[in-house]
């Protein structure tokens, strides 16, 4: 995942570089996401009984390639923003069969079910500590070589964790369904039961509000960098890194605690606090008041989405998780590319700190409302599915 963020810091500023636009950042990040949206639903149902280790160390052999042909075309100087965007379109195929399938693995690798929130709050810890380094390497590598030096150690970086994979072994699944249903019938199935039941409909509901409101202020750093505080790459890597640090933080406060009792309350307060630090780095007077209150956000949203996230992994069905966790990264996904053209296209013409502000106050008035109106039951057991349903799609 470091090689993934000096990936995206590099190419977020090599848009910038040539466009000039937020618009155009936002366009690329949402190229970046909509196969992945595509792709995330199917990618859920073959997962339930492909081998997950080989999608992965696959999905890291793609990155890798991706990595070095953008590398190539910045050294030929044959990059432009048509390229780009193909190249995002790309990486977010790539993306869409890697992203899923993690999240389905990491159940895998837990033998004690009361150990799986604290796995959930300790792969979303590494998952930040990447966001520490990754923007760091990459800003400095774009003051000392530019971006093709960052695209080469993006791909050195994926060429290691592909070693690491490979090293990874697990133990043999035995499919809990004996018959497969037709995919479009399985997708019916999953997507029945996860709005049917309250304590799942809900955090897919919670994370598509995010997804649209509070991170596409992601894909407008450099704007803040350049236009807000008038820095260069040095501070894009700064104001990148100071929400990885937050999020380390809530991260690891969260891997401490064992169980997942009192995830309601910590999801209606993380909530609240991630909405109120998106509108306080928005107004933010100087770097000064900006980076700790992003480094409040990061740490926030870390334990907003984590908690959701737990909420989700430990009421499903076995049978039903990789399902479940695309549609929570489908969700995701759906909202993302919207907020992001939205911020990108708002920003240009009324600043960047009304459009985040605003996207606050409604992440904030949404959250309120799904929090009374949609209160799942108290202590909702995990539902049982029954094979045969599995199977047949009922």
């Amino acid at each position: 995942m470091s090689g993934h963020w000096v990936q995206q810091v590099a190419l977020g500023w090599l848009v910038f570089r040539l466009t000039d636009s937020a618009l155009y950042l936002g366009l690329v990040g949402t190229c970046a996401l909509l196969p992945n949206l595509l792709l995330t639903p199917f990618v859920g149902v073959f997962a339930e009984t492909a081998d997950r280790r080989r999608i992965l160390l696959a999905t890291q052999s793609a990155a890798f390639a991706h990595a070095l042909l953008l590398a190539v075309a910045v050294v030929t100087e044959q990059v432009g923003v048509a390229l780009l965007l193909a190249l995002a379109l790309a990486q977010g195929a790539i993306q869409g069969f890697d992203w899923t399938n993690r999240q389905s693995l990491l159940a895998q690798l837990v033998d004690d079910r009361a150990d799986l929130p604290n796995a959930i709050a300790l792969n979303s810890t590494s998952f930040n500590v990447s966001r520490i380094l990754g923007p760091a390497l990459a800003g400095a590598l774009l003051m000392a070589w530019g971006e093709a030096a960052c695209f080469v150690a993006a791909a050195l970086l994926e060429a290691v964790a592909f070693m690491f994979t490979k090293r990874l072994r697990l133990a043999r699944r035995v499919s809990s369904t004996p018959a497969r249903a037709p995919m479009f019938a399985e997708l019916g199935a999953g997507a029945r039961y996860a709005w049917r039941e309250r304590a799942i409909r809900r955090p897919l509901l919670l994370v598509a509000l995010a997804g649209a409101t509070i991170v596409p202020y992601v894909n407008l750093l450099p704007v803040f960098a350049t236009r807000v505080f008038g820095g260069g790459p040095d501070l894009l890597g700064a104001l990148n890194a100071a929400p990885a640090i937050g999020a380390v933080i809530g991260g690891l406060l969260l891997a401490s605690q064992r169980g997942a009792s009192g995830l309601e309350r910590r999801i209606f307060i993380a909530g609240l606090v991630t909405a109120a630090a998106a509108a306080g780095f928005a107004l933010a007077p100087n770097l000064v008041v900006a980076l700790p209150v992003l480094a409040l956000l990061g740490g926030a949203q870390l334990t907003w989405m984590a908690s959701m996230n737990t909420r989700l992994q430990t009421v499903v069905h076995d049978s039903m998780r990789a399902r479940v966790m695309s549609f929570f990264n489908m969700a995701f996904l759906a909202a993302l590319p919207f907020g992001q053209l939205i911020y990108g296209a708002a920003a240009d013409h009324v600043g960047v700190a009304v459009v985040m502000t605003s996207g606050a106050g409604v992440c904030l008035a949404g959250h309120l409302w799904l929090h009374f109106r949609v209160q799942p039951k108290a202590q909702s057991p995990r539902v049982e599915v029954s094979n045969e349903q599995c199977a047949l799609g009922n």
